[in-house]
């Protein structure tokens, strides 16, 4: 029983930081408050070993954890939000010191591993539920309509499942791992050909893109030349198949791909960030320190709220967002992340905290997945993965620099013994 503990505590972990997916049938009380409690009593934890850890990825999480736990107070400062406010806001984002907790207590990454994978089966599920019953949202926020349901949009009804990072993490996993001889191709195939599917039943052009890209990228160093070749014959097959049936999705994206391009220099997301870099609340203090996680309560919440009926959305322009909320150390941390995600070598099993770090950098622009709450959990999950392997690393080669001294001192006694 006690091997099952850990696992469950680290899976409720997660779910609740997801805010049960942001089940809406739960009500306030436990799908919103108990969340943000949750999380401040964790946060709190957490900042006990906010000196005491270890590792390359230390400094970016710690840079994090100061911009976004600031932000509280920059938005009571800067837009007179109350602390209570823009607690219930930013503490489901601000999950990032988790990190320090689990570097403490040294969780193994197998049973990290396990733990996310079973949560990309069970967003699959309710994903699938959920566009089987469009017409009642009985999860999320995102594209719901004024009825309460999801509406067409891109050829196809969208429904944005919330938690979106957790699966694409399980995702990334299984890539890695299913080529492997001593993994089971059974758990691992189908989160490979769903991390295909996904997007596409989104309709989301970068998930798109940046899939094909990763897969073509991750399977053309791995694989044999003959099974190269089979592959991508299998491949051009396949989507010369999909393609051939006028599915309504692909009309849909390739309509909003022409709107776009036809919008030229007044494309929306580029008026957005030019705003938000240039005009929205710019002061010295709020570039450095950010504007905060606004809240439908307060001045600054309206004020949002009056630029997203203009069709300015933050979340759609990824980083320039994360500045705006978190000022310039966020920025600087997850700079600092993206170049050690470069830079930092891993064992190739691990390849897959890569991949996930380079997913939320090439999205980083059009996104808000860079600090949206439905990726934070699998964000901090990832660093602390990347971290502990390095670590590991490092002990690793210390102790076998260590073992070579020994033996070679070892040997030079042995040698004076015989000598004299």
């Amino acid at each position: 029983m006690n091997k099952y503990i850990i696992p469950i505590i680290i899976f409720l972990i997660i779910l609740i930081s997801l805010k049960f997916f942001e089940a809406r049938f739960l009500g306030d009380l436990i799908g919103i408050k108990l969340p943000v409690i949750f999380i401040t009593i964790l946060v709190g934890i957490s900042l006990i070993y906010f000196f005491s850890c270890k590792g390359k990825f230390v400094l970016p999480v710690q840079l994090l954890t100061i911009s976004l736990l600031f932000s509280i107070v920059s938005a009571y400062i800067v837009w007179g939000q109350s602390i209570m406010d823009s607690l219930m806001r930013t503490m489901p984002l601000a999950v990032v010191p988790f990190f320090f907790l689990l570097s403490r207590f040294n969780v193994k990454i197998n049973v990290l591993e396990t733990v996310i994978l079973i949560f990309g089966y069970l967003y699959f599920t309710l994903n699938i539920f959920q566009l089987l019953n469009p017409s009642t949202a009985y999860f999320g926020y995102a594209l719901v309509s004024e009825t309460g349901g999801y509406v067409e949009s891109r050829g196809v009804t969208r429904v944005i499942f919330p938690g979106a990072g957790i699966f694409w993490l399980a995702c990334f996993i299984s890539v890695n791992k299913v080529l492997k001889k001593n993994e089971n191709k059974y758990i691992h195939l189908p989160l490979v050909v769903l991390g295909l599917v996904i997007p596409v039943l989104q309709a989301t052009r970068q998930l798109i893109v940046f899939s094909v890209g990763l897969y073509t990228f991750h399977f053309s160093v791995h694989l044999s030349l003959i099974k190269k070749v089979i592959l991508s014959f299998l491949l051009i097959i396949v989507a010369v198949y999909i393609f051939s049936l006028d599915l309504l999705v692909f009309e849909g994206l390739h309509e909003k791909s022409v709107e776009t391009s036809s919008e030229g220099i007044k494309y929306i997301r580029l008026i957005t960030g030019e705003y938000y870099l240039t005009e929205f609340s710019d002061t010295m203090f709020t570039k450095f320190f950010g504007n905060g996680v606004p809240s439908g309560k307060s001045m600054y919440g309206a004020v949002t709220a009056k630029l997203i009926d203009k069709g300015i959305f933050l979340e759609d322009v990824g980083i320039i967002g994360l500045y705006s909320q978190f000022g310039i150390l966020s920025v600087i941390a997850w700079v600092l992340i993206w170049y050690k995600s470069f830079t930092v070598k891993l064992p190739k099993e691990y390849s897959y905290c890569k991949y996930y770090l380079w997913s939320i950098l090439f999205t980083s622009l059009t996104s808000g997945s860079i600090y949206n709450i439905h990726f934070a959990i699998s964000t901090i999950l990832t660093l602390y993965i990347y971290n502990q392997v390095q670590l590991e690393r490092k002990s690793y080669l210390k102790n076998l620099l260590k073992l070579f001294i020994s033996q070679n001192s070892a040997i030079s006694i042995n040698s004076e013994r015989l000598n004299n």
